[in-house]
């Protein structure tokens, strides 16, 4: 009998003490993404942060990956910027590595692919441009609603086009048909991505003029 008064009592700490870990990863997660719409420095340390500690969850590894990105756009040169993305990519093969088939960290691995060819286009547009797009691709073959996968497939297809001069009416009508996709999003319910919008609505802006 004393032996499973001692066993139930193991049990209940150790519910208890997930519990109490799960409440602290989701009050951590919570602060680290209103910091990222602020400070995307801060952020990607907290999500790093978060990341060491809980390994099992693909959400933080994704954000460190996303902030880590977006910071690159705005490095000063050309190695800032590669160390970033280089950062980012460790970030994203975890989150790949647990989940291989989630649209969204597929989306954000051609995110990657596009901010390393966005700093140097001239050398790697030949290179990296197919790499990026089939990373589109691949995200909209398994989510064909995901606004993000298809928002950024349209940057790409508008760049493409814009360079060589060809017709632009098949990314414009991918990124138009992301826009309600993007306000039907249900901000706060969990910790999936809801991000991108604007940066539809910027390439919309282009489509129209």
């Amino acid at each position: 009998m004393k032996k499973i008064v001692i066993l139930i009592a193991l049990l209940i700490s150790g519910f208890a003490m997930h519990a109490q870990g799960q409440e602290a990863y989701m009050k951590a997660m919570g602060k680290a993404l209103a910091t990222m719409g602020e400070d995307q420095q801060a952020a990607a340390g907290q999500f790093e942060r978060i990341a060491a500690k809980v390994k099992d969850q693909w959400h933080p590894h994704y954000y460190a990956a996303l902030s880590l990105i977006n910071l690159s756009f705005n490095a000063a040169d050309l190695k800032a910027k590669d160390e970033l993305t280089t950062k980012a990519q460790t970030f994203i093969d975890t989150a790949l590595e647990l989940q291989p088939k989630n649209a969204e960290v597929i989306a954000l691995q051609g995110f990657n692919y596009m901010a390393q060819l966005a700093a140097d286009p001239g050398t790697r547009g030949q290179s990296l441009s197919p790499k990026a797009m089939q990373q589109f691709g691949k995200a909209v073959s398994i989510a064909p609603e995901n606004p993000r996968a298809l928002a950024l497939m349209a940057q790409m297809q508008y760049g493409t086009a814009q360079f060589f001069g060809s017709s632009t009416d098949k990314p414009c009508e991918m990124v138009k048909k992301s826009i309600p996709i993007f306000e039907a999003q249900e901000e706060g319910k969990s910790f999936d991505p809801t991000w991108g919008k604007e940066m539809a609505q910027g390439l919309v802006g282009q489509c129209n003029q």
